[in-house]
């Protein structure tokens, strides 16, 4: 599943569950349950060598800043307009939390098998065994109805 999803995952969570120690670890838990919803990703069907070259790249630094930028953007409307710091920490908590799986996984799409951390590799093969793949249009329309639902559940839930 792309960043974007997986962080709106998140951010529902913490706008909708106000104590963190629940809403963070079930935010990282949702990262799994996430990878089971069929879905396509930047790095689906590929090899290392297409994953390092070409638009890829590009497009994953695209969907972390649109991610990036709704995390902080919910951050910032909880802290400003909601003025609720607690909800802030949350939706913050639970949005790492919520791709925190990717970004452990990261050095296994960057390193080369020699050179990758022992946990590195675990990760990769937890995460891989629960990945759903789905072709397009198919894998970005089931990720477009999980953030819209999230986007719905985040909206009723923040005032």
């Amino acid at each position: 599943m792309l960043i974007t999803p997986h962080t709106l995952v998140g951010i529902a969570l913490g706008t909708t569950i106000q104590n963190p120690a629940i809403a963070v670890p079930l935010a990282f838990v949702m990262h799994f349950l996430g990878d089971l919803v069929p879905h396509w990703d930047f790095f689906s069907h590929t090899d290392r060598e297409q994953r390092l070259r070409g638009w890829r790249p590009i497009a994953v630094m695209a969907d972390l800043s649109l991610a990036i930028a709704l995390g902080m953007f919910f951050v910032l409307y909880a802290l400003w307009v909601v003025k609720s710091t607690d909800m802030a920490v949350n939706i913050f908590l639970c949005a790492v939390a919520s791709v925190l799986p990717d970004v452990l996984e990261a050095p296994h799409i960057y390193m080369t098998p020699d050179k990758e951390p022992r946990i590195t590799k675990l990760i990769y093969f937890f995460q891989h065994k629960m990945q759903f793949q789905a072709s397009l249009p198919w894998g970005i329309i089931s990720q477009l109805g999980v953030m819209a639902f999230c986007l719905l559940l985040i909206l009723s839930s923040i005032k």
